[in-house]
């Protein structure tokens, strides 16, 4: 005799509802509230050739409010977060008097629970940009930006101290043993020494930055041969940038926190102002064409410090095996 048709619908219902039930429980339990207290405030940068330079920055402060100790970073502290987390932002301000501070991010819909507030729901993973734009864009050329990391859910934090990380992990689903945030950025000394006066028409770039500082003060990225190494770019200036790897291949993957359809192998990718990319390099076991590694470097030729562009430097790193 056959079972009942309408016994065995109701326990395949049922299974569905307590499967269903089990992955959205899941899904809440790795989900997390967290909370990043931000500092708006003044500091100064010293670039190649001895040049001293006022700028405006984050700071990541553990004391509400703390804008004392909370001394402004060039770019600002990378932010992590969790796929599926809910994540709130409060802004301090110390600026100069008649500026105030905003946080701005691409990629997720902001709310504002209260004065100075911000919350999103972290949901998808990648890299992004965030940046108070205020003062029509004076804010951002000054330094106010910053790599938020949402990582797959589960997935542990991977940067301690800089914006590099040894911790292996994933990226739309590719693996990588270590990965490194690049912040991609330009000065223009003239406009950052006078920045409520200065005419943006004469805006002229001449520092290019990688996190705040131009070649030779960049900090070299170590990876051995053989291992995958996850390049977090975020264009935070306001020129297109195409970043070139001699030597090498990396896998574009992903821009702005979506996944690519069809990734690809490049040696030379553009990334437009304000955008993000995920690419993976697989270091060469091969000797490296020059006796500091990997060199990656701004295809644009903005590879010169201040003006007249006469000094090597600029938007220049290398990838040491």
């Amino acid at each position: 005799m056959y079972p009942n048709k309408f016994k065995i619908a109701r326990v395949l219902i049922a299974l569905i509802f307590v499967v269903s039930g089990f992955a959205l429980t899941g899904s809440h339990a790795l989900a997390a509230s967290v909370t990043f207290n931000l500092c708006a405030s003044t500091g100064t940068a010293t670039l190649p050739g001895s040049v001293s330079v006022p700028f405006w920055g984050f700071a990541l402060v553990t004391t509400p409010g703390d804008c004392v100790t909370g001394i402004g970073k060039l770019p600002g502290p990378v932010l992590e977060a969790n796929e599926g987390d809910v994540v709130t932002v409060n802004v301090y301000n110390a600026l100069p008097a008649g500026h105030s501070a905003t946080f701005e991010l691409s990629g997720f819909a902001l709310t504002l629970p209260a004065v100075n507030q911000y919350q999103f729901t972290a949901g998808r993973s990648g890299t992004f940009v965030y940046q108070s734009s205020g003062d029509a864009g004076r804010q951002m050329a000054m330094g106010l930006y910053g790599a938020l990391v949402v990582r797959p859910a589960g997935e542990a934090a991977g940067f301690a101290t800089g914006n590099c990380s040894t911790a292996a992990g994933a990226v739309y689903g590719n693996p990588f043993d270590r990965e490194c945030v690049l912040v991609l950025s330009a000065v223009d000394p003239n406009f950052n020494a006078a920045p409520d006066t200065f005419d943006m028409n004469d805006y002229l770039a001449t520092y290019w930055l990688v996190n705040g500082a131009a070649y030779p003060d960049t900090s070299a990225i170590a990876a051995p041969a053989g291992q995958r190494l996850l390049l977090r770019y975020v264009n935070a200036g306001f020129d297109y940038t195409s970043m070139m790897l001699l030597g090498a291949h990396e896998q574009v993957l992903g821009r702005d926190g979506y996944a690519l359809n069809n990734p690809f192998l490049a040696s030379t990718e553009v990334i437009p102002s304000g955008a993000t990319e995920d690419a993976i390099v697989t270091v060469p076991s091969t000797a490296a064409p020059t006796t500091n590694g990997f060199p990656l470097f701004n295809r644009n030729l903005h590879v010169t410090n201040g003006a007249p562009a006469s000094d090597p430097g600029g938007m220049l790193i290398f990838i040491q095996p």
